[in-house]
């Protein structure tokens, strides 16, 4: 094991939601995206930076500002509507990519590789500005970029594949290590056990997460959008988007992973207790 990692969240936008993308009820995504008419309070969008000995991580790339300030940045008609109508952004000039690495003490240059949990807006925004990095994504989510309607997903290609951006595919590998056991595969970023990739299925096809693990500090799970509050994951609470049977399942495995590894921290990427929750384990 390598010393202690650090993570910096970086805010990188802001977003409200409906209730029911955050507490799930089962009810049909189209009935409540089209009834709902209340909002939650504006939510952070957090990025990662992971500084570890061989490399510093970037943990998903945030929201772009495009997204408010280009008229065509979605799609038109049905599908563009229900964009609208499940979530709203801000991005101020303080929420860049570039502004929140400077406030970090770090640049574009800094990071090696961009490890994004799923490629929906505000989680793949960015990787325009990110030309020439290594970027990994899992297999199954880099699959829905060839459907024929990528947006039906919450994918908005055209945004994600860019020039200049190229994209490795994560494959899981077996890990027989006892503590990964509900999960049963992970994909080492260093290969040395400290940052590993999890599959977390459901919100999208292939979410996954990264594990921390360190010397001398609890372990931390960054785990993008399989949950907005970590503390309903054990009530066996999941947001009404993607396949909820799939994200009962990735529950499960946390809870489990959470009974394996004591005080390990799930840090979600809209959840504003996340400085906290980082602090209590540093």
């Amino acid at each position: 094991m390598t010393p202690p990692l650090t993570i910096r969240p970086l805010t990188l936008g802001e977003v409200r939601i409906r209730p029911n993308n955050i507490a799930g009820t089962g009810t049909p995504m189209l009935w409540w995206t089209f009834t709902s008419r209340t909002w939650s309070p504006w939510l952070p969008v957090f990025g990662f930076l992971v500084e570890h000995e061989r490399g510093t991580v970037l943990f998903d790339t945030g929201q772009s500002a495009a997204s408010i300030d280009d008229p065509d940045y979605y799609p038109g008609g049905l599908v563009g509507l229900v964009f609208r109508r499940q979530a709203e952004f801000r991005v101020s000039v303080e929420q860049s990519l570039s502004a929140q690495l400077t406030a970090a003490g770090a640049s574009v240059d800094d990071i090696d590789v961009v490890a994004i949990s799923h490629l929906h807006q505000d989680h793949a925004g960015n990787v325009a500005e990110l030309t020439g990095k290594k970027f990994l994504v899992s297999a199954d989510e880099l699959a829905l970029l060839d459907e024929k309607a990528p947006e039906m997903h919450g994918v908005l290609a055209e945004h994600v594949k860019v020039d200049g951006v190229e994209f490795s595919p994560v494959v899981f590998e077996p890990n027989d290590d006892p503590a990964l056991a509900a999960f049963g595969a992970s994909f080492d970023i260093f290969d040395d056990g400290t940052l590993l990739l999890l599959p977390t299925p459901g919100h999208s096809a292939g979410s996954m997460s990264l594990l921390v693990r360190r010397e001398g500090a609890a372990p931390v799970l960054l785990v993008g959008d399989v949950t907005y509050n970590p503390d309903l994951l054990a009530k066996g609470v999941v947001p009404d988007t993607g396949a909820r049977e799939v994200q009962l399942q990735t529950a499960r495995k946390i809870v489990a992973l959470t009974e394996a590894l004591p005080g390990l921290a799930v840090v979600a990427a809209h959840d504003p207790r996340v400085p906290e929750r980082l602090a209590a384990v540093s």
